[in-house]
């Protein structure tokens, strides 16, 4: 009851300081400084099979300082960010679940730490970002995979599974280059230090190892759009990964190296409407010939406007698949069905399910899991 009295009053705080700073944002269109953040909080029950059955809580918080160095009066293109972020709660995939995919995207732990320093500067047709950065802001995602609450439709498991990536929770620094080759083609590349320090020995992530000779992470990746028109929602994402693995880690076959290849893609089948109403979907597919988990399959589709006509609520159904080689055994399936209703410009429910059939977190044989999530989403 205490842990739910501090969580309720959190979110207490953290909505009534959003309206203060939303009436500041009115004020003035185009601040300088920026202050803002959000909280995200999971109730998940693990409804039958995987290790046990039973319910936990889980938060994420996170809290944004950004200056725009043009809007100082500095000069033109500069923008420094500073993301701290602090989770809490259950761990229901390790403790109740047991799938390597991951069913809550929040899923980290008990830790206050920060999460991304970095700058980044505009040069034409140019941005370069420099600092703590999290490689799935500019890599591998999709704007309508996004709606979606297990991990892997955020970051394809080849990626967070099979190698230490710059992800959510635990991220490292690195330098972004990106550039605008056209109106409808992209290309980005990146080189992140290639070995995170775990939080037993970076309990706030503030010890960083700048020896790059130890271990690289190259990104790379090409996008390509429909058209110059901003309202096609038509993106198609390659991209290729190459990383050096820790001296201290271990990884399946003694690997010193490992790469992958993969494919985003996210299209609106209907015509754009407004406040984006109609019907979307989206592909991820992922391929690391060197690791159990050898590929990634996840595709999906999101109804916007189902029951709001300003497009306030989201309806989706989706699958991911861990596909692992033919000595690793049987693949690793989810599907997920969600709803997600905004309530105004703070406030969002998200009632969830997904079904996990064959979890390959542990080393046990565990029965496919049912299991149900509310998510409550502040945002200010």
């Amino acid at each position: 009851m205490k842990n739910l009295l501090c969580i309720g009053m959190m979110a207490l705080a953290l909505f009534t300081t959003g309206g203060a700073f939303a009436g500041a944002d009115e004020a003035e269109k185009q601040p300088a400084l920026s202050f803002y953040g959000g909280y995200k909080g999971d109730f998940v029950s693990n409804l039958n099979g995987g290790i046990k059955t039973g319910s936990t809580y889980l938060g994420l918080a996170d809290l944004f300082l950004e200056l725009n160095t043009e809007n100082a009066g500095l000069w033109k293109g500069g923008t420094f960010m500073l993301h701290g972020a602090n989770t809490h709660g259950g761990e229901p995939s390790a403790d109740l679940i047991g799938d390597f995919q991951v069913v809550s995207n929040i899923e980290a732990g008990n830790h206050t730490f920060l999460y991304e320093l970095w700058y980044c500067q505009t040069f034409g047709n140019f941005h370069t970002t420099i600092g703590l950065q999290d490689l799935n802001a500019e890599f591998a995602n999709s704007e309508f995979g996004g709606l979606f609450i297990n991990s892997s439709f955020g970051i394809h498991s080849i990626i967070a599974d099979n190698i230490a990536a710059p992800i959510f929770p635990l991220t490292s620094p690195g330098i972004t280059i990106c550039w605008e080759a056209t109106s409808r083609l992209n290309l980005k590349t990146a080189i992140y230090k290639g070995c995170p320090i775990d939080f037993d020995d970076n309990p706030y992530n503030l010890k960083w190892d700048l020896n790059y000779s130890d271990a690289l992470l190259w990104v790379a990746e090409a996008n390509f759009h429909c058209s110059a028109d901003e309202d096609c929602a038509q993106l198609i994402k390659v991209g290729t990964f190459y990383h050096q693995h820790c001296e201290d880690e271990t990884v399946s076959d003694d690997l010193e190296s490992d790469y992958g290849f993969y494919v985003v893609g996210d299209h609106r089948v209907s015509p754009a409407k407004e406040y984006g109403k109609g019907l979307s979907v989206f592909y991820q597919l992922g391929v690391s010939p060197r690791n159990d988990n050898v590929g990634y399959i996840g595709t999906g589709i999101h109804y916007t406007g189902l029951f709001s006509q300003k497009g306030k609520d989201t309806f989706g159904l989706a699958m991911a698949k861990g596909v692992m080689n033919k000595d690793a055994g049987k693949d690793e399936t989810t599907f997920e069905l969600t709803y997600k209703l905004q309530l105004n410009d703070y406030i969002y429910f998200q009632p969830d399910i997904q079904y996990v059939i064959n979890p390959r977190g542990t080393d046990a044989t565990l029965d496919n899991a049912l299991v149900g999530l509310f998510r409550l989403g502040l945002e200010f």
